[in-house]
């Protein structure tokens, strides 16, 4: 199976760990260009599964909560 047969929707579990820019950008009330633009610029985490971009939302919840700690 190559990468880009990949369902995304499978990918996503009850905590969403891996998600679409468009999915998560929509769950957190912020536009797609924004989330878009954040993910091209390293502000959000994402990974690559084919041709899709995905925000990794594990490692992202990780660096949150790691910046709580040392505030």
């Amino acid at each position: 199976m190559e990468l880009e047969e990949l369902d995304p929707s499978k990918l996503i579990g009850p905590q969403q760990d891996v998600e679409t820019i468009e999915s998560w950008a929509e769950r957190n009330g912020v536009s797609y260009g924004v989330a878009r633009a954040w993910a091209m610029k390293s502000v959000l985490p994402t990974v690559k599964f084919g041709k899709r971009r995905m925000v990794n939302s594990a490692l992202l919840r990780s660096w949150l909560l790691e910046q709580e700690w040392t505030a």
